[in-house]
C-alpha cells in the first residue's frame, strides 16, 4: 500500500507539474494575442473607426480558446489544493522557512487563479461591447444619413411636411438620439474595458513570472520554457528569457555560464524528448 501510495503521489506531483507548464504557456500566448488585439484597437479608436475595426471575432476566439482553458486550468490547480499540515507545537527554523514558502505559494496561487477569471470576464465584456459597437453602430451611421436626405430633399423641392409628417420625423430623430446614446456608451465601455484588460494581463504577467522563478524543481516548465523563448521575449521585453532562465536555473543543481545554458542542459538530464527545443 505504502508503494501505491507514493506512486499516486507521483503521479499527481508530475500531473501538477504538466498542468502549471501548460498554464505558462497559454497565458505567454494569450498575452501576444491580446496585445495585438490592443494595438489595433488603440489605432482604431484614434482613427475614429471602431464600428469597422473588425476586432470582436477576435476577442472572441481568444475568449473561447486560450483564455477559456487559462480559466479551467486555474480553476483544476489552484482550487483543488490540499491544505497544508497543521503547524507543529513546536516549529524549528526549518519548519518556519517551509511555512513561509506555503503561505508565500499560497498567496500566489490565490491571486493567479483571481486575475485569470477575472481577465476571462473582463473579454467577455469586451466582447460584448464590441458587438454592439460594430453591428449597430454602422445601423445609427445610415439611420442619421437617411434623416439628413429626406430632409435635404424636401428643401430641395420645397416640400412643407404635414403635422404628421413632422411628427414622425420627431420621432426617427428621438430613436436616432437613443442609439447614438447606447453607441456612445458601448465604446466608453470597450474604452474602459480594454485598459482594465491591458493592466490585468500585465499585472498576470508578473504573478507568473515570480510563481515561475520559485519552480526551479518543475522540468516540464522550463522544457517548455526553452521550446517558447520567443514567446517569452514577446511578453516581457528584449533579454528576458536569459534573465528567467538565470533566475529559475541557479543553484548547484545547475551546471552552466548563462541561465540559457543551465536551462538546456537540465532540460537533456531530466527531459525524454528535446528535440522539439531550438538551437542556442
Amino acid at each position: 500500500m505504502a508503494k501505491r501510495g507514493f506512486a499516486r503521489d507521483e503521479f499527481e506531483q508530475r500531473r501538477r507539474k504538466e498542468h502549471f507548464a501548460f498554464l505558462v504557456v497559454k497565458f505567454l500566448k494569450a498575452f501576444d494575442s491580446f496585445s495585438e488585439i490592443y494595438r489595433g484597437f488603440k489605432e482604431a479608436s484614434r482613427r475614429g473607426r471602431l464600428s469597422g475595426c473588425g476586432l470582436f471575432e477576435k476577442v472572441r476566439e481568444l475568449e473561447e480558446s486560450l483564455a477559456f482553458d487559462l480559466k479551467e486550468k486555474a480553476h483544476a490547480l489552484f482550487r483543488a489544493r490540499v491544505s497544508p499540515p497543521a503547524r507543529p507545537a513546536r516549529a524549528s527554523a526549518r519548519d518556519t522557512r517551509r511555512q513561509l514558502a506555503e503561505l508565500k505559494a499560497a498567496i500566489e496561487t490565490k491571486s493567479l487563479d483571481s486575475y485569470i477569471g477575472t481577465g476571462f470576464h473582463l473579454l467577455l465584456i469586451l466582447r460584448e461591447s464590441l458587438y454592439q459597437i460594430e453591428r449597430y453602430s454602422p445601423q445609427y451611421e445610415k439611420e442619421q444619413e437617411e434623416i439628413g436626405r429626406i430632409e435635404e430633399l424636401a428643401r430641395v423641392v420645397g416640400y412643407s411636411l404635414s403635422p404628421a409628417e413632422r411628427g414622425e420625423m420627431e420621432h426617427i430623430r428621438a430613436l436616432g438620439d437613443v442609439s447614438a446614446s447606447l453607441n456612445a456608451d458601448a465604446q466608453d465601455m470597450a474604452e474602459r474595458i480594454i485598459e482594465r484588460c491591458n493592466a490585468l494581463f500585465k499585472g498576470t504577467a508578473e504573478v507568473i513570472r515570480h510563481i515561475m522563478t520559485g519552480s526551479s524543481d518543475n522540468e516540464i516548465l522550463i522544457q517548455n520554457l526553452l521550446q517558447n523563448r520567443e514567446l517569452i521575449e514577446k511578453v516581457y521585453g528584449a533579454g528576458a528569457a536569459e534573465r528567467i532562465f538565470s533566475e529559475l536555473c541557479s543553484g548547484k543543481t545547475f551546471a552552466g555560464k548563462t541561465g540559457l545554458e543551465r536551462a538546456m542542459a537540465y532540460a537533456r538530464g531530466h527531459c525524454g524528448n528535446t528535440t522539439a527545443i531550438p538551437a542556442s
